[in-house]
């Protein structure tokens, strides 16, 4: 039932002001209106009162409360002057009575009615945000709860609540004087909030712009709209630990908040695999002079960027997160809310702003409502909401006897999974525990890998299997094309060789190379395009008992050069007439054909060939069988020299493809990449056959698109980015192939749920992932199914012969679901950077984890985490590495290319998304008094790096923005759009057909800001770009260009023209069609009169002779 509670308006509330609100307010007003009706943002404060309470005397002492607090007496509205409060005279809190019958009742009823009570939502226009409801639970047995929104009162309020509802109840149960009517006015104290120093926002400028997000390795993708719900732990620490870490604070002279907070920092430090950790702590900004009976929302936030690098003991971590929070305390003026609207962090409402973490302590327990003849005490209810991704609680209920610590971790339940909690839980056990028992070990040095969970990981990395002999790539390939002779090995658009057919090329290329003077381990360079020819040529090397190293015609002379020079070559194989600089490298230059049918010539030329088959096994399993180039942060790229038994490895014995005789692989990656083993090697040494795509053109969508029609593969691997272009056309074009391998960059989750729910998925679709220093796969992932929540497509699992390792900095396992670095092991690793020992030492360590004699393992630089089923997810790089479209690239790269200009004095590249497309932007800071232009910039760079090294736009800036400490501030570089101003010089389109290629290229490209002068690949356009252009100008324009046009042609006015040519040429031959069908018809129609014709006269020397 419901009370009818009047009020008595006082002088101040009867002229109903409309006040501003605070920060806090403000911010909570606003959260509210995003996520009405969570109860995140509720307060409540339970107790359980026995013996005979007088439900109407505690009504009429609510009422009292009610009179004294103008918040209580507040609505909260937007009149369009923004949110504002309004005092309102009165305003009526009834005291809602619930009767749970008492007797049979179970707590668990109990607790179910309190939850609901607790979770309704406020109006806010109406108010007032507070509740009360008495619950009777049995004879003489109730509980009152009050519920309030923290836009009013925070958990101290209802304390002061309490304590003033009990005052009342007594004053009106004995008659004596109540309290003052009026209470301090919260406009009053909460002013001085509004005022801050220039020199406190400066202080949190530098913290919280030179701050990374905190990456917590969650389990579920953020939803749109967050439910808020917490998944809740607790521990209890024991007296004697406890009081070890009382004393620990004591002797640091700290408080006992700083050696429990030190704990969840290091926890955060752990689970992210970061030294630098914010996390949020509450601060009360009530006046010292109002502390117990300020009635308000003077709960606020606090950040703490806490520092942990350089390996310190977990003792030094408590000294760390001490000074951090008196630092903080020191400029603690400004409010969070404040903060949120000065820094302007990205808002992003399925986040929490500017910390993902927070850590409470909280003392004594409350008293709750008393009253002089009742039995009362407070109740603790489970508040099952999660304000941000991860809190934790301590309650330290320390009077001076022994007791001893408790510990909630809440963690919201949108993100995280039951059993990442427990195993949360059970590391911060861990690191408590060492805290107190042994404060100076380090923090690294902590275990925090269970036992059960380092036996799985071992488990997962039980791998080993035998591989089949010979353990080379020549040798599988020669037992094959000796078991099937005839069978299609090699085809593309200029012919189709045997397995018989092509062995012979080979041998006879083989023979030349040793001729010219090829050993074993001599690196080959071939320079060609992807080709049926390449294949033969890299065939030859190996069977020659060399290593191919493919130079792309395509790249600039000077990095081929580089790349020769780095790798050591001693020959080199060209299919068209050799360019001059190869003469110029100092080793024989061989033309294929040439090889193919006389002895080579050369400086190191031995004679012509030896007649006869090549001599067997000139390779060996450790010899090498491939060289490929990584891009490097000095500026050059380093040569990756890949043996035969990480081919091998890859390719046999597998448990994630099975190839054999019947099977195509199509052949499209670069073949200067590792992606060749798989496609090339994988179909060779398996009796399949290799379809190759010429290299010509890049390839689009399109030609992936026809290929897959045309050729019917059955087995393909393709970039992350070419499967989204492909997946945006026709996501059922994958349809007819047995495996898929998405391979190169992250894969897209959309598209991926496109492919498998568009009604002809590849039988397998994986996602593949390794480094070109373990032989192309390390891991591969089936997807068959990917969930909405999820927050990726995992990277999978080791491949046979292969082990994975999750480490942290000190190189021990991080717990299954943590975020650590990915070290490889097994027989895929590379044999180092040819050339670099100080590189192979720093990349290629010794592997602790197993028996083998002289095993390395390859540290990747990417942050993983171990799932609960074993697979692997990809989170992201250690070091400043990104990957473009499938290439890897070291932006120090482009970098130190654009450096060694003289009109350039600073430089800075990024990896940046574009509408989601990844591309490379620089930033260039001109020498004083010149200023080059972006394309002068990016058409140097042209003639330095390959075209996927070379940034999609230049910025040029004044100078590079820095945090307060000097650093670069990343957050602060301009997007290209805010940079890229429009030139005076920019020619807006002319006519219809410039206006529609005008917004072809503004789709295509995600920028507005050129004009039809502008070359296409100067403005952000590449290969990819390219062919959805093509695309789109075939279907709204209704003409079909060549591929090759754009490159020929790039820019919008050229490529006008050519539209226009090819719609004119198109309407003369419909004409000359349509003729063609009026003549057809005319002369069918002669001939229709002839046939009539001759019928009749027929039909009259019929009747004449009758």
């Amino acid at each position: 039932m419901h009370d009818d509670l009047e009020t008595r308006p006082t002088a101040d509330s009867a002229r109903a002001p409309r006040l501003p609100l605070s920060h806090a307010q403000e911010r909570l007003w606003y959260l509210e209106q995003i996520a009405a009706g969570a109860p995140v943002h509720h307060v409540f404060a339970a107790t359980l009162v026995e013996g005979p309470l007088d439900a109407d005397r505690l009504a009429a002492a609510l009422r009292d409360c009610v009179r004294r607090h103008e918040l209580l007496r507040s609505t909260f509205d937007d009149r369009g002057d923004g949110p504002r409060r309004t005092v309102r005279a009165t305003a009526e809190v009834p005291l809602r009575r619930l009767d749970l019958g008492g007797g049979t009742t179970s707590e668990a009823r109990l607790r179910d009615v309190l939850a609901e009570e607790s979770a309704r939502p406020f109006a806010f226009d109406r108010g007032p945000a507070l509740r009360a409801t008495l619950v009777r639970d049995g004879e003489e047995r109730h509980v009152l709860l009050l519920t309030a929104h923290r836009i009013v009162a925070d958990r101290a309020s209802l304390t002061v609540l309490e304590r003033e509802l009990s005052a009342h109840y007594a004053a009106l149960s004995e008659g004596t004087e109540q309290l003052p009517r009026d209470s301090p006015s919260y406009t009053e104290l909460a002013t001085p909030e509004r005022e801050c120093s220039g020199e406190e926002l400066g202080h949190w400028q530098e913290k919280v712009q030179g701050s990374a997000p905190l990456d917590l390795p969650l389990d579920r993708a953020r939803p749109r709209t967050p439910t808020h719900r917490a998944t809740l732990r607790g521990l209890l620490f024991d007296p004697r630990h406890a009081d070890a870490l009382r004393s620990l604070a004591r002797e640091e002279d700290v408080t006992v908040w700083a050696v429990m907070a030190a704990a969840f920092a290091v926890l955060l430090t752990r689970w992210t695999g970061r030294p630098d950790v914010v996390f949020a702590t509450a601060v009360d900004r009530r006046p010292p002079s109002a502390a117990r009976t300020a009635f308000g929302p003077y709960e606020d936030l606090l950040l703490l960027r806490v520092d942990l690098a350089g390996r310190p003991s977990l003792r030094e971590a408590v000294r760390r997160v001490a000074r951090t929070r008196d630092e903080a305390e020191r400029h603690a003026g400004v409010p969070f809310g404040r903060l949120v609207q000065l820094l302007g962090p990205e808002r992003d409402l399925r986040r929490h702003p500017l910390c993902q973490a927070a850590f409470a302590l909280t003392g004594a327990v409350r008293t709750g409502f008393t009253a002089a003849g009742l039995t009362t005490s407070a109740l603790t209810l489970d508040d099952a909401t999660a304000p941000c991704d991860l809190g934790c609680t301590v309650t330290d209920d320390d009077d001076g006897a022994d007791c001893g610590l408790g510990v909630e971790l809440r963690l919201a339940s949108d993100l995280w999974l039951p059993e990442s909690a427990d195993r949360m839980t059970s590391a911060l056990r861990t690191l408590l525990t060492a805290l107190a028992e042994n404060p100076d070990r380090r923090i690294g040095d902590v275990p925090l890998l269970s036992p059960e969970d380092r036996a799985r990981i071992e488990a997962r990395n039980a791998t080993d299997r035998p591989l089949p002999e010979p353990v080379t790539v020549d040798g599988l390939f020669r037992a094959w094309a000796d078991r099937t002779p005839q069978a299609l090995a090699l085809t593309d658009p200029t012919g189709t060789w045997t397995y018989a057919q092509l062995r012979d090329r080979a041998d006879r290329v083989g023979r030349a190379l040793i001729a010219a003077g090829a050993t074993q381990d001599s690196v080959v360079a071939l320079h060609m395009r992807r080709s049926a020819d390449l294949v033969t040529g890299m065939l030859g090397v190996l069977l020659a008992g060399g290593a191919p190293l493919v130079l792309d015609p395509g790249h600039p002379e000077e990095r081929l050069r580089h790349m020769a020079a780095d790798a050591d070559i001693s020959a080199v194989l060209s299919r068209a007439e050799p360019p001059t600089w190869l003469h110029g490298l100092g080793v024989p230059v061989l033309r294929l054909n040439d090889a193919e049918r006389t002895p080579a010539t050369g400086p190191a030329c031995q004679g012509p060939p030896a007649a006869g088959p090549l001599p067997p096994a000139r390779s060996h399993p450790l010899g090498l069988a491939a060289v490929v180039h990584t891009s490097g942060s000095t500026g050059r790229p380093k040569a990756v020299g890949i043996p035969h038994r990480a081919v091998v490895r890859l390719i046999t014995v597998t448990d994630y493809v099975s190839i054999g005789p019947g099977d195509v692989l199509l052949h499209l990656g670069d073949p200067a990449f590792d992606i060749t083993a798989f496609e090339v090697w994988g179909a060779l040494c398996n009796g399949a056959r290799v379809e190759v795509l010429p290299g010509d053109e890049p390839l689009g969508p399109d030609e992936v698109l026809a290929a897959l029609r045309e050729l019917r593969p059955t087995i393909v691997a393709i970039t992350g980015t070419l499967f989204n272009r492909v997946t945006d056309i026709d996501p059922r074009a994958f349809g007819g192939l047995r495996h898929l391998f998405v391979v190169g960059e992250v894969m897209d989750p959309r598209r991926t749920r496109a492919v498998l729910h568009g009604g002809a998925p590849p039988a397998h679709l994986h996602n593949g992932y390794g480094p070109s220093e373990n032989a192309t796969f390390s891991t591969t992932h089936l997807v068959d199914r990917l969930p909405e929540d999820a927050p990726g497509v995992p990277i999978g699992s080791a491949l046979t012969n292969t082990t994975l390792h999750v480490l942290d900095q000190e190189l021990r396992p991080v717990p299954i679901g943590v975020t650590g670095e990915l070290y490889v092991g097994g027989l895929g690793v590379a044999r180092g950077y040819l050339g670099r020992p100080g590189h192979t030492a720093e990349r290629f360590l010794p592997d602790p984890f197993t028996a083998r004699p002289g095993a390395l393992m390859y540290r990747t630089g990417d942050l993983v985490r171990m799932l609960p089923d074993g697979a692997l997810d990809f989170l992201g790089r250690a070091d400043q590495q990104v990957k473009i479209r499938g290439y890897r690239i070291e932006p120090g790269e482009v970098e130190t290319a654009l450096l060694v200009r003289d009109d350039v004095r600073e430089c800075v590249v990024r990896a940046v998304d574009v509408a989601g497309d990844r591309r490379l932007v620089a930033y260039v800071v001109p020498a004083p008094g010149r200023r080059p232009s972006p394309p002068e910039l990016l058409g140097a760079l042209r003639g330095r790096l390959p075209s996927h090294m070379v940034p999609g736009h230049v910025v040029l800036l004044d100078a590079l923005p820095t945090t307060p400490s000097g650093k670069i501030d990343a957050r602060a570089l301009p997007g290209y759009a805010e940079g890229a101003a429009d030139r005076p010089d920019t020619v807006a389109p002319r006519t219809a057909t410039e206006r529609a290629l005008w917004e072809i290229w503004a789709d295509a490209l995600r920028v507005r800001s050129f004009g039809v002068h502008d070359s296409f690949f100067l403005i952000g356009g590449h290969s990819l770009l390219a062919s959805v252009v093509r695309t789109s100008v075939r279907e709204r324009l209704g003409v079909t260009l060549p591929l090759r046009t754009l490159f020929d042609v790039p820019t919008l006015a050229g490529l006008a023209v050519e539209v226009e040519r090819a719609t004119a040429e198109a309407a003369t031959a419909r004409a000359s069609e349509e003729a063609d069908d009026d003549a057809a018809q005319l002369d069918g129609l002669v001939a229709e009169l002839e046939r009539l014709a001759e019928s009749r006269r027929a039909e009259g020397r019929a009747g004449g002779t009758g």
